[in-house]
């Protein structure tokens, strides 16, 4: 979903529903949050031609900037890592994977763990700022399932990482009654 909203001339975008991915190399599963905001791949203009932010790029983008702003201590190399691996298995060609690779490489570490990349946005109010729904976790990663066997039956069968709040009701104590022609109790 696109907002008319911008940070640093790049624009932004929240996601409606958790994104789920398994990296098979570390079996880590990453669930990038409902209402997270992402810019998708941070691509300066004059690379644009060569890496659209908004094409085949932008689901690993969007797992890499969730890694990049959960900043787990030193697993940098693990994040870009792993968004190499997700370009592959979304489809990116070699060549813009490894372009988009080497990026990251020479210029994510003064992006890496950024405090006001940790944004959420309800799309029924862009424009309210609101906290987190959660605080930040340690790890991007939600948990681990060695190769991701099972992973895709687990998505399939409705898993959520982030459990959706529901509203509590309140119901009512009413006064049972005795039926009628039983005697009251004194």
């Amino acid at each position: 979903m696109l907002f008319n909203m911008t940070k640093q001339g790049r624009k932004l975008f929240v996601l409606n529903d958790e994104f789920p991915f398994c990296d098979t190399v570390t079996g880590k599963v990453i669930v990038v949050p409902k209402w997270y905001v992402t810019d998708f791949a941070s691509v300066p203009w004059y690379g644009q031609g060569v890496v659209n932010p908004q094409g085949p790029t932008a689901r690993a983008a969007i797992i890499h900037d969730w890694l990049y702003t959960v900043g787990e201590k030193g697993k940098r190399q693990e994040a870009d890592d792993i968004f190499y691996r997700a370009m592959k298995k979304f489809g990116v060609s070699d060549f813009e994977a490894g372009i988009a690779y080497n990026a990251v490489r020479a210029g994510g570490e003064r992006g890496y763990g950024l405090a006001d990349d940790w944004m959420f946005i309800d799309p029924t109010r862009p424009m309210a700022k609101q906290p987190a729904p959660f605080g930040k976790p340690r790890t991007g990663a939600t948990k681990i399932m060695p190769k991701c066997i099972g992973f895709e039956t687990l998505i399939a069968g409705g898993w959520k990482a982030y459990p959706v709040a529901r509203a509590s009701y309140a119901v009512p104590q009413m006064p049972i009654a005795a039926p009628s022609g039983m005697p009251k109790k004194p």
